[in-house]
């Protein structure tokens, strides 16, 4: 059945009634079923199998909480939404390990809505099933860092502030200094030093900055990985952030798409994070033809993090991109940037013929030349480097 399939639980009959109506313009397409008690809830479960459940939070027969709790441990991969008329620090901590998606109440029907997509939209992403029940089941999985949050609640209001991005900022020293070390990297092509925060955002740009704080601070969030673990993990995202912006520019592309790359290659290995945490165990005999489990699971985590559809997928399919049902020139830019960090450290030439570099795959999407004008450069670069 391929049918997106939601389960409301409410014990207010007005409540469900009125999201019975309200949602039919918006959800022609699914099945929708409604329970007036946890209980009943639990009892059709099995049967219905939803994709996605909703509850109310505030129930006399069962919290919604604890109902959500009881539906992960029977089946952990259906994705669990909570709604509350109180959404406090206390709240968010208690249903943190059981709710994927927490809605305040009051809400708009349109905006419950997209939000419903967006959780169908984890339920598409190509996890089998033992990797979708190891996510479902996961207590605390990585959330959007406060600082991000703070940013990008910031960065939508009509008149944005530097001073204001650069307080924001300031609240974490060690992202800070990261913005610092950047906004002087000679590899960036900047001339001349800069010394306080407001340059230094002016420099790097609003969309560079807000992704910075959200790699270090979900790389932060995993005290189970140890310091030197962590370090090599984010050195990895920066070297291929990095790459992927340098290579984004040798193919002419956009400021924009340019900023793009970036984030991508920093978040590229944001699914190490649950591996070497051991919050899941991928399988690790796909063959060829498939993506590696741990890049599945950072495109869902991605698309927990509402980032785009273009995002998730040149994550998920970023060590094959031939696979993908649709190949982005942005996927594409990832996967050379990778091969390219490899090659470096294997001591090998990404122009050779069995370098493992898909010629065919660039060629079809127009970035073959720039492509291997770019490697030529990076390549005797590298070599003046190790020879002075």
């Amino acid at each position: 059945m391929d049918t997106p399939r939601v389960l409301f639980v409410d014990d207010e009959i007005s409540v469900l009634n009125s999201l019975r109506r309200g949602l039919r313009p918006y959800c022609r397409d699914w099945q929708l079923k409604f329970c007036q008690s946890p209980v009943e809830a639990l009892t059709v479960l099995s049967e219905f199998e939803p994709w996605v459940v909703v509850s109310d939070k505030r129930m006399p027969e069962m919290d919604g909480a604890d109902l959500l709790r009881k539906i992960c441990e029977v089946s952990p991969e259906i994705i669990r939404v909570l709604l509350s008329g109180y959404v406090s620090e206390e709240v968010i901590f208690e249903v943190a390990d059981v709710a994927h998606l927490l809605i305040p109440k009051p809400f708009e029907m349109e905006a419950l809505a997209m939000l419903l997509r967006r959780a169908i939209c984890l339920r598409s992403i190509p996890l089998t099933l033992s990797l979708r029940r190891q996510l479902g089941a996961i207590e605390s999985i990585p959330v959007l860092p406060a600082v991000y949050q703070q940013l990008v609640a910031h960065l939508n209001n009509d008149n944005v502030k530097v001073d204001e991005i650069g307080r924001i900022i300031s609240q974490d020293p060690a992202i800070m200094a990261k913005i610092f070390q950047l906004a002087n990297s000679p590899f960036l092509g900047f001339s001349g030093p800069v010394s306080d925060i407001h340059s230094a955002v002016m420099r790097l740009g609003f969309e560079i900055i807000k992704h910075l704080v959200l790699c270090h601070g979900v790389f932060r969030q995993c005290p189970a990985i140890n310091k030197t673990e962590r370090n090599r993990l984010l050195q990895r995202s920066m070297e291929i952030a990095l790459l992927s912006r340098q290579l984004s520019m040798a193919c002419g592309c956009t400021r924009a798409e340019v900023e793009k790359s970036f984030t991508l290659g920093l978040l590229h290995n944001v699914g190490a994070l649950l591996t070497c945490t051991g919050m899941i165990n991928p399988d690790t005999d796909n063959t060829d033809q498939q993506p590696q489990e741990e890049d599945v699971a950072g495109g869902y985590l991605l698309a927990l993090w509402e980032f785009g559809d273009d995002f998730v997928n040149a994550l998920i399919y970023q060590s094959i991109p031939s696979s993908a049902q649709i190949v982005t020139p942005l996927m594409c830019r990832l996967y050379v940037a990778k091969l390219a960090s490899s090659a470096m450290e294997q001591g090998i030439s990404l122009l050779d013929e069995n370098s493992g570099l898909d010629r065919a795959l660039l060629q079809s999407q127009g970035l073959l030349d720039d492509v291997l004008a770019w490697v030529n450069e990076l390549e005797n670069s590298e070599e003046k480097r190790n020879d002075s």
